[in-house]
């Protein structure tokens, strides 16, 4: 009896000591935020959130900013029904050969329904992705040629009743409640004629929610004719004026971080330890999700502290496309998502700060960045420079090619011509220059006097600039890096 009293007293009193602990660690005031460990967390939240808040800015000018001129709202598609030109800026490395669609879905509520007339003789894809600009869901010729296809897409959380008619292919649930989708649609030619055919086409295909759907008649609905509904996502004022996410500094990039992390509409991965390690560290800066940032809880010497730890950020991402991710050949850097992984949060936050929403899955099409010349020196309209293909080495694909130029930070520049890229449908027309199958492309700021140059010219500011070449169905010589594109040779 005295040995059992013992033990009930003994563990009374352990059971009192880790009361006494817990209450004391509790108490316990943490270390002082230091401006190394400022730093060192503000260049985390930079490479972790680059590409969420680069997608954010994406979704809140197309969702919710009414004075924005991309402002459609959500579950509703919006179309580009002339192709890009460089101004307004609005994303980095576009494509000039396709005209685009956009819509930002919201799937807390209810599914939303996307319908594809059959599409006949015209590149075409719907694609979807999420906010760690992973694609998850392809949608195409490529996939489904030539069509019809519908698709019922529902959100993590949502078990109310699917509506008859959908067959189990038609239905796919995302991970996230929020899903962006871009739609795809290839012009052949750059004349009057065939931009009217693409806007006919973009006129029969359906993004709308399943109760607008069903109201409708289950029937096709024309983009405009889908009833405007206003995003209600976590904002602040004055996000008007912020027009390129990846220039933003120090306190003001945390500002956006901060509404990532309280966008319940963003699911974040609960089960992604190096995820869920760097929230907690988060918190010592002042981001928390429930919590609204407020940059004047730091003192001037934190602030100081995030600014030069963002700035670390940048230039080590900056450092890694300058490097390259992929295979190199000729100064071209061929990337597909093979062996891309969610946890490379640097990659991410390249992709993100100059192209974002890539890379696109290689079932798709895949691309080839190059910064530099083929002597390994950075491109510069100071310069000319000529791109040769060899007869019968032309890249192969299903599809089409496409070779963009842009600006150091990835936007089209502005041309007295208006030509942002040359494509496999140029050349397939008779529109650029060859000569015993060889073809030169041109690539330099002044205008070329000798007037088969300037049938293959490719305007190129004054500074420094950039390709970020498309392959459209690539075979494997594109996916695996094997194809030999000639390197950009500069002349002068």
């Amino acid at each position: 009896m005295v040995l059992k009293r013992t033990v009930i007293m003994l563990c009374l009193l352990l059971f009192a000591l880790a009361l006494t602990a817990s209450a004391q660690q509790k108490t316990t005031p943490k270390a002082k935020l230091t401006p190394a460990e400022a730093k060192s967390i503000a260049k985390e939240a930079f490479l972790w959130g680059m590409h969420p808040v680069a997608i954010y800015h994406l979704r809140y000018n197309f969702a919710q900013n009414e004075k924005g001129p991309r402002y459609v709202g959500i579950n509703r598609l919006s179309w580009d029904r002339q192709p890009q030109k460089a101004l307004p800026r609005i994303v980095t490395t576009p494509n000039a050969t396709t005209l685009y669609g956009h819509a930002m879905l919201d799937l807390s509520k209810e599914p939303v329904v996307i319908t594809v007339p059959e599409i006949k003789d015209h590149y075409w894809s719907v694609q979807l992705y999420d906010n760690y600009a992973r694609w998850w869901h392809l949608i195409g010729n490529q996939f489904n040629a030539p069509g019809p296809v519908r698709r019922l897409v529902i959100g993590p959380n949502w078990n109310g009743e699917l509506p008859e008619g959908f067959v189990g292919a038609d239905i796919v649930q995302s991970s996230s409640d929020f899903a962006g989708l871009a739609a795809r649609l290839a012009l052949t030619d750059d004349t009057d004629e065939e931009l009217k055919v693409v806007n006919g086409i973009q006129d029969h295909i359906t993004v709308m929610s399943l109760s607008q759907w069903i109201a409708a008649g289950r029937k096709e609905v024309k983009a405009e004719d889908v009833p405007l509904v206003k995003g209600d996502y976590p904002a602040y004022p004055g996000m008007e004026t912020v027009k390129e996410p990846g220039r933003l500094k120090g306190v003001d990039f945390l500002r956006w971080v901060s509404l990532v992390l309280n966008d319940t509409s963003f699911t974040k991965q609960t089960d992604g330890h190096q995820e869920i390690e760097a929230f907690a560290r988060f918190k010592r800066l002042g981001l928390k999700a429930g919590e609204t940032f407020d940059p004047e809880k730091l003192t001037p010497a934190i602030k100081v502290a995030v600014e030069d730890g963002v700035e670390d950020g940048r230039k080590d991402v900056l450092a890694l496309l300058a490097k390259g991710t992929g295979v190199q050949r000729n100064g071209w850097n061929f990337s597909t998502d093979i062996g891309y992984k969610d946890t490379d949060w640097l990659q991410r936050a390249g992709w993100g700060l100059i192209a974002i929403l890539a890379p696109v899955p290689f079932r798709s099409h895949t691309g080839a960045l190059c910064l530099n010349d083929s002597k390994g020196r950075p491109l510069s309209g100071e310069h000319r420079y000529t791109i040769t293909f060899a007869p019968n080495n032309l890249p192969p694909v299903s599809e089409f090619w496409e070779i963009p130029l842009y600006d150091r930070e990835g936007y089209f520049y502005d041309n007295p011509i208006d030509r942002y890229s040359l494509n496999s449908y140029m050349l397939k027309r008779g529109k650029l220059h060859t000569e015993g199958g060889k073809l030169v492309i041109y690539v330099q700021h002044d205008e070329p006097t000798d007037p088969k140059q300037r049938q293959n010219w490719l305007p190129a500011p004054k500074g420094g600039f950039q390709f970020a070449a498309r392959f459209y169905g690539p075979y494997t010589p594109l996916i695996d890096g094997s194809y030999n594109m000639p390197g950009v040779a500069r002349v002068d």
